[in-house]
């Protein structure tokens, strides 16, 4: 009998890969073209999927092909210690960087000694005509470049580029500050009202009262004349005295 290991060995190769290419097709008891052994005039055996004569051909049944997903590109990388993959560019929007620059990040402001906030944005390069930057405070658009008497509690800003349209065309990484409120009477660690209060209206006095006039003293009474005194009288002595 002559040697045809080496054939066969030779041929699982190919009958595996004719397996994995026809996966989606019926299985070769259902009348699809499967895996034949045949022997040849010279005794070599041969694998066919198709055989000259199919009756005296023995159809070789192949069990399933075992498969495994592929692991992503980035973990592939990884294991070969290459660098990872550089995300894909941005577009084009003309502009390079912008970034909020005040209030510092983690910052605590207090109201109403740090009122109103003021918010400043770096912007490279400047802004272009037809477009406009907009501050957005926990997701609200900000009127103007500050925050006026902002709620107590965490803030989130970010500067956007927004075109004529609407579209956003760069936006800056978020920044996270703290705002709480004080009050002037508790050396700023008390928890009364954000904002200020205003004493009440003070109340006039009514008009002030002209005073009564001065009596006048009654007139001196005149005193009487100076009585005349009488006429002297002549006094006779007696003789002999």
């Amino acid at each position: 009998m002559k040697a045809w290991w080496p054939l066969l060995l030779l041929a699982v190769p190919l009958v595996a890969g004719a397996q994995a290419q026809n996966t989606d097709q019926p299985e070769a008891g259902a009348g699809s073209n499967g895996i034949y052994r045949t022997v040849d005039a010279d005794g070599n055996v041969v694998f066919t999927d198709n055989p000259p004569d199919k009756k005296r051909a023995e159809e070789v049944k192949v069990g399933p092909t075992n498969t495994m997903d592929s692991p992503p590109a980035e973990r592939r990388a990884e294991r070969r210690g290459d660098a990872p993959p550089e995300p894909p560019p941005l577009p084009d929007t003309g502009y390079e960087a912008v970034s909020i620059t005040a209030p510092d990040a983690g910052a605590n402001l207090r109201i109403p000694q740090d009122n109103p906030i003021q918010v400043q944005v770096s912007l490279s390069p400047s802004l272009k005509d037809g477009h406009r930057l907009v501050i957005l405070d926990n997701g609200t658009p900000v009127e103007g470049s500050a925050l006026d008497f902002p709620n107590p509690g965490e803030h989130t800003l970010i500067a956007q580029v927004r075109d004529s349209q609407g579209e956003v065309l760069i936006e800056s990484e978020p920044v996270l500050f703290y705002v709480m409120r004080t009050t002037a009477d508790s050396g700023g660690q008390g928890k009364g009202s954000a904002f200020p209060t205003f004493g009440g209206r003070a109340e006039r006095g009514g008009s002030a009262t002209t005073g009564g006039g001065a009596d006048r003293g009654a007139g001196a009474d005149r005193g009487s004349g100076a009585a005349v005194g009488g006429s002297a009288e002549r006094v006779i002595r007696p003789s002999g005295d």
